[in-house]
């Protein structure tokens, strides 16, 4: 009698659990980005002499789009799925950025298959990766080249926003492991970085939630 009222207990705790979580709803994502960093169907270039070379890639790009992807990896590492709580996306974007810097002419130092070499302490006057300006003279996307892993241009992802309330940044770099096609309109090698950009993003999200 006493091991049956304790699986009827037992079964009502986990029914009440499971109606509180439905009851709570999904995660929801806001998306509260200006236009120009949602809309678009190729890579735009961000304008002024700091930021030539540096694309903004579009959400088009990737199939779900990357809000969706977001919400999916958000939903599998939060504690109940994020059940309840609301994410404000205010800016987000993901960059592809071009620019190498230093030296003079049109020679890289030990040119490296990307166009540009890693970073090196041989002062050969040679062009090295990097962004052409300090970060707070840039639109988006910068990066020092000592972040790469690789000798291909970077991706680097942004965001800001608030999760319940709750201010949260993440800024992630991807050094592509192969070369791109770089154009991010279904290229194999461009659709993986790309991804592999929004997941980084997504779990550092999750990281800074947890602390």
């Amino acid at each position: 009698m006493r091991s049956l009222a304790l699986s009827l207990f037992l079964g009502f705790g986990c029914w009440c659990t499971a109606a509180a979580q439905d009851a709570a709803g999904d995660m929801v994502i806001i998306d509260l980005r200006p236009d120009d960093e949602k809309g678009g169907f190729g890579l735009a270039e961000l304008s002024g002499k700091c930021n030539r070379e540096v694309f903004r890639i579009p959400d088009v790009a990737t199939d779900p789009m990357k809000i969706d992807v977001l919400k999916a990896d958000l939903s599998a590492a939060l504690p109940d799925a994020g059940a309840g709580k609301t994410l404000a996306v205010l800016n987000w974007s993901i960059y592809y950025n071009k620019q190498v810097r230093g030296g003079s002419g049109s020679g890289l130092s030990s040119v490296g298959v990307g166009g540009y070499s890693i970073p090196t302490k041989k002062k050969d006057g040679g062009r090295q990766p990097g962004s052409l300006c300090p970060k707070r003279d840039t639109a988006g996307g910068f990066y020092d080249g000592s972040e790469l892993e690789s000798v291909y241009f970077p991706l680097i992802s942004e965001f800001s926003g608030t999760f319940a309330g709750k201010p949260v940044t993440a800024r992630v770099l991807v050094s592509p492991r192969r070369k791109l096609a770089g154009k991010f309109e279904g290229d194999e090698a461009d659709a993986d970085a790309l991804l592999d950009a929004i997941h980084k993003t997504a779990e550092s999200i999750a990281m800074t939630l947890a602390r």
